[in-house]
């Protein structure tokens, strides 16, 4: 295989995963938002809702960065297929690997680790 380039059916497979990964957060976030409201309904201290407000502008960010990257990855699926529309063995298509899409996939997965992590930690302060 040649160096930096897979096969367009890998690449394929692995924007399918990103895109699985995207939704997971975004139907995540949903339930997060509706804890949140739950919270600040039942509890008016400034500190709580303090946290409230900064985890609802993390998630609204997040699900921005969800919008920009499931609209990249779109964009680079029609690519692939535009790349294998004339060819019937789309198995052997060798496409260069785009690491940036990579990379921007991996360190959006990472980051919402952690923010789920820094989330759940004030659940159970607060829950």
């Amino acid at each position: 295989m040649e160096e930096n380039k897979i096969p367009v059916t890998e690449l394929h497979a692995e924007i399918s995963g990103w895109k699985s990964d995207i939704q997971l957060v975004q139907a995540e976030i949903a339930t997060f938002q509706d804890q949140l409201d739950e919270i600040a309904s039942k509890n008016s201290h400034e500190e709580v809702l303090k946290g409230v407000e900064h985890f609802q502008n993390q998630f609204t960010r997040q699900l921005e960065v969800s919008d920009e990257l499931m609209h990249d990855l779109h964009l680079a699926e029609h690519g692939l297929a535009e790349q294998t529309a004339n060819n019937r063995d789309s198995e052997h298509i060798l496409t260069p690997v785009n690491a940036d899409l990579r990379d921007r996939a991996e360190t959006y997965n990472n980051l919402f680790a952690d923010l789920k992590n820094d989330y759940r930690s004030f659940l159970e302060k607060w829950m």
